[in-house]
């Protein structure tokens, strides 16, 4: 497939462990809706390396039309608001969106700077340091918890909040 900016051709890549599309000319991703928002919330990459990213790969946005790669037709432009401010191109056939260099960063690293995504790396954090018996009490608390109070928030709130005494 050919890169929609550039024409040079498309490489199938991993990127936070999905295959992708990339033109290593201009720096787009070509991918699924799907995909992209299965990277979009990937914690694999810190957020220093996303900014790293885009300050590397930051290409400006690609004003006219593009065409999918895959079907020819002409891809939608698809505003992103804020924090990321951006347009991406999307095939509403195909389902396949267009990023320009540096834009897949930049909608990563927004979402890493969401509180529910900082709350999510700080859960994570304290699950990778917990000793054998403190996760062993993490689970079976987590197991005699109502369903509506097995809500991430919730559980960092009763689990790792002030009440983290109390439990461990």
């Amino acid at each position: 497939m050919k890169c929609p900016s550039c024409q040079s051709e498309l490489r199938r890549i991993l990127y936070e462990s999905m295959p992708v599309f990339r033109c290593l000319k201009c720096h787009g991703y070509l991918l699924s809706e799907k995909r992209l928002q299965g990277v979009r919330r990937s914690p694999a990459t810190d957020i220093e390396q996303l900014k790293q990213e885009v300050i590397a790969e930051a290409r400006p946005d690609t004003l006219g039309p593009v065409r999918c790669p895959r079907c020819g037709r002409k891809m939608d432009k698809r505003r992103i608001e804020e924090p990321a401010a951006l347009n991406i191109d999307v095939c509403r056939e195909c389902r396949l969106v267009w990023l320009d260099g540096g834009e897949l960063g930049r909608l990563q690293l927004s979402h890493e700077m969401t509180e529910k995504a900082q709350e999510s790396r700080r859960f994570r954090r304290r699950l990778e340091t917990m000793t054998p018996e403190e996760r062993a009490e993490f689970e079976k608390n987590l197991a005699e918890l109502p369903e509506e109070k097995a809500q991430p928030s919730v559980l960092w709130s009763m689990f790792f909040g002030r009440q983290s005494d109390r439990l461990w």
